[in-house]
């Protein structure tokens, strides 16, 4: 707040009044540009690590070229116009050369003409430019260079800083809602500057409103000012270290009944949108479908679904399903969502399953659902098959066009949680998972039931029938290739085949031409793919040969991180794989992607597991009821701790600060920082005569001058006079201003109060000056 006294009316000319005003607003637009520049590169730096394409790191130089170009426009005496024009016209063409060696290196054969328009408009067309990186790129880049020239425009310019963070608070927002991963640094320092730039903006425009209402500022009204926005910046700066524990630890798992289950669940819908119990609805940031698409280039993400830590050993890396996906239609493999059979299943029981299997054992997982997939907020994503999970569920088997044993399942493609409604939380799941050899394998033989029948064939419902025999004859050729003579050795081969040497994993697979089938371009042509590619191409080989397989979608093994001592499932980690059925054994899974992550997945047991034939249930040790744990073992993507992917077992560990934590830590430092300041500021700004006076007998003390016994104030006056020479008009202004309040009558001593003000106000700085003084290293 500033404060004037229209009594003191400065007496200038109108044209001398607006130069002044313009004088002291162009000092204030230098910081301005500064806190513009500081913002533009904050936003662009969050953007790039949340690494939306590649070659994105280029959008640092272009915001700051952009702000860095508008500021300059903006103080340049030129229209607004005009400056808006050229900043437009320069956008594309700088995102344009930003994006370029992206573009070129995946399109070498197109030039830099005017023929790259019509390409790139045909593309926009047909919605192909959506999947393609070099072209989100470019938009990325056009974003950035808006976000610093439109800032830099609306504050230096136009002075209206609330419009000009519009485009980078839209990209800031969108960083951290979709990729949280290492963005509380700039959370922080952008919340920080945001605040400061609004405070100094705000600050030079009520100087310059001041100034041309011809009112003169009283001396503290600047500090006035700032001292409310100081203490702002403090609270502001505090809500990010408060909130995000407030938001991020779900407690609504532990609400089981009533109207707070229906509360509960209704804060899930508002904080995962989605249809719930239904499967329906898009892809959100995770990864995670329903379906198996073979239709354009994907982008990694960094957000974390969900953590886990493992009770007792698992063979292996576990493998954690979401959906069996059965339903090869219209050239890609679905999940079947509607129809089919559905149990409910109680909290710690059994699925009631209808065939039973060997050499099954048993592990566990504590599972923290932080993130669940957009569309599918009610899955429970476990490895293997189900033996039990800590919640009332709901197992679905998808339709098959065979009878059933009636009140049994068969499989169990879909697991929801019923009871809270959202997979959110923490849940406890046992799993029961092979450890059959190759040898049993290669036993099983081909004595299939007759409800795997719909699994051992496709149909031109799916592909073409001249697709289907080349994929057909392809297959044929691999086994022959390989001498295979049992279903595992020809499932081996063929996971084999699509490992090798002339298949390559990308996430940016050359477009399929118009008219192809994907499936039969990526067997035939291509060769280059991602895991759908590679596992779609093994289920339909798989099942042309008369072996029942089905895909399914649901995440791997993530990242051990030692900081937490648990694993970490982020959305990159979403993936399809194979599983083919084998009698006697059930659902084995395969894994034909070759992307230096997933290797085959290794049969028999090794290590101690847990084995159900001999009564093991993993009861007391933090299974399902429990909440014990153990230490991470061998799996996964690799260990943060260990390169070998193996948690530290014994001697000394060592323990990576979290940046979480130093970023809380930070914030705190700073907002208590601000908080003193705010209060000191406070403390030198008293609004009484006799809070006058004690604040300048402190100081005085503090600077080596302190009140004799006895002493009048006049005495004290003259003494300070002496010792503080600079200040002595000051002094004795304050002084005979203090003795006029103090013994005065009334109607007189009400008078002196602004002398007071006014000679207190040209005294602080002198005596601040000596109390640091004093404070300097070697200084008595």
């Amino acid at each position: 707040m500033l404060s004037g006294s229209p009594s003191g009316r400065l007496r200038l000319s109108p044209d001398a009044v607006l130069d002044r005003a313009q004088g002291a607003l162009r000092g204030g637009q230098v910081w301005s540009a500064v806190l513009v520049l500081l913002l533009s590169y904050d936003v662009a730096r969050s953007t790039a690590t949340a690494g939306w394409a590649p070659g994105i790191d280029v959008i640092t130089i272009i915001a700051i070229s952009g702000a860095l170009l508008m500021a300059v426009l903006a103080v340049t005496p030129l229209a607004s116009w005009a400056g808006l024009g050229i900043g437009l016209v320069a956008g594309p063409c700088v995102a344009l050369v930003g994006s370029w060696p992206v573009i070129h290196a995946r399109y070498p054969l197109e030039a830099l003409d005017y023929h790259l328009v019509g390409i790139w408009a045909t593309r926009i067309a047909s919605g192909q430019a959506i999947f393609d990186p070099a072209f989100s790129l470019f938009l990325i880049c056009w974003l950035m260079w808006v976000t610093g020239a439109w800032l830099s425009w609306c504050v230096l310019r136009w002075r209206k800083p609330m419009l000009g963070l519009i485009p980078g608070a839209a990209a800031f927002s969108t960083n951290v809602i979709n990729v949280p991963t290492d963005q509380n640094g700039y959370t922080l320092t952008i919340l920080f500057l945001t605040l400061a730039l609004l405070l100094w903006t705000n600050y030079h425009g009520l100087i310059l409103n001041a100034t041309r209402a011809h009112v003169k500022l009283t001396g503290d009204a600047k500090w006035d000012f700032w001292e409310a926005g100081v203490l702002v910046m403090a609270a502001v700066i505090v809500l990010p270290i408060i909130l995000p524990v407030m938001s991020t630890v779900d407690r609504t798992t532990a609400v089981q009944t009533g109207i707070f289950s229906s509360w509960a669940e209704f804060q899930q819908r508002l904080s995962h949108p989605g249809v719930f119990n239904s499967g329906l609805g898009g892809t959100g940031v995770t990864g995670f479908s329903a379906d198996v698409k073979l239709n354009g280039p994907l982008q990694r993400t960094r957000d974390t679904v969900f953590t886990y830590t493992k009770v007792g050993d698992y063979v292996g890396s576990p493998y954690f399903r979401g959906l069996d996906v059965t339903l090869a239609q219209g050239s890609e493999w679905r999940y079947a969502s509607s129809g089919g059979i559905r149990q409910t299943v109680a909290k710690g029981a059994t699925p009631p399953y209808a065939e039973d299997y060997q050499k099954l054992a048993v592990a566990g997982f504590d599972v923290k659902m932080d993130r669940a997939p957009s569309g599918f907020s009610d899955i429970l994503f476990f490895p293997s098959q189900l033996y039990r999970v800590d919640r009332l569920s709901l197992a679905t088997e998808v339709p098959l066009p065979v009878t059933e044993p009636v009140g049994q399942l068969t499989t169990l493609d879909r697991l929801s949680s019923l009871q809270p409604s959202s997979s959110a939380g923490r849940y406890n799941v046992t799993v029961e998972y092979s450890t059959a050899t190759v040898q049993d394998l290669q036993a099983a033989g081909t004595n299939y039931p007759d409800w795997v029948a719909p699994y051992s064939s496709l149909t031109t419902a799916y592909v073409p029938e001249a697709v289907l025999q080349r994929i057909k004859t392809l297959a044929q050729d691999v086994v022959a290739a390989a001498h295979a003579t049992t279903p595992y050795d020809e499932a081996a081969a063929i996971e084999s085949y699509l490992r090798g040497p002339d298949f390559t994993y990308t996430l940016q697979p050359p477009s399929t031409p118009a008219g192809t089938d994907p499936i039969d371009f990526f067997l035939f042509t291509s060769r280059k793919g991602y895991c759908e590619y590679f596992a779609t191409a093994m289920g339909d080989m798989l099942r042309l040969l008369g072996i029942p397989t089905r895909l399914v979608n649901g995440f791997g093994p993530g990242t051990f991180d030692a900081t937490i001592n648990s694993y970490v499932v982020r959305g990159e980690d979403a993936h399809t794989w194979v599983e083919s059925y084998f009698p006697g054994f059930g659902w084995i899974g395969f894994e034909p992607t070759k992307d230096n992550v997933y290797d085959p997945i290794p049969r028999g047991s090794v290590g101690n597991p847990c084995l159900r034939d001999n009564g093991c249930d993993l009861s007391g040790t933090g299974g399902v009821g429990g909440v014990g744990g153990s230490t991470p073992s061998a799996g996964g993507r690799g260990n943060l701790g260990d390169p070998a992917g193996q948690a530290p077992t014994g001697g000394i560990q060592v323990r990576h600060l979290d940046p979480a934590v130093v970023s809380r830590i930070a914030a705190a430092a700073a907002a208590l920082f601000l908080l003193a300041l705010g209060l000191g500021l406070r403390y030198l700004r008293p609004r009484t005569v006799t809070g006058v006076w004690k604040r300048m007998l402190n100081l005085s003390r503090l600077a080596g001058a302190e009140r004799r016994p006895g002493e009048t104030p006049l005495e004290l006056g003259r003494r300070l006079q002496r010792i503080f020479p600079e200040a002595a008009e000051p002094v004795g202004a304050l002084t005979r201003g203090f003795v006029v309040a103090a013994y005065a009558p009334p109607d007189q001593a009400s008078d002196s109060r602004v002398s007071v003000m006014e000679a207190w106000t040209s005294l602080r700085p002198h005596l601040l000056r000596r109390v640091l003084g004093r404070l300097r290293p070697g200084r008595a």
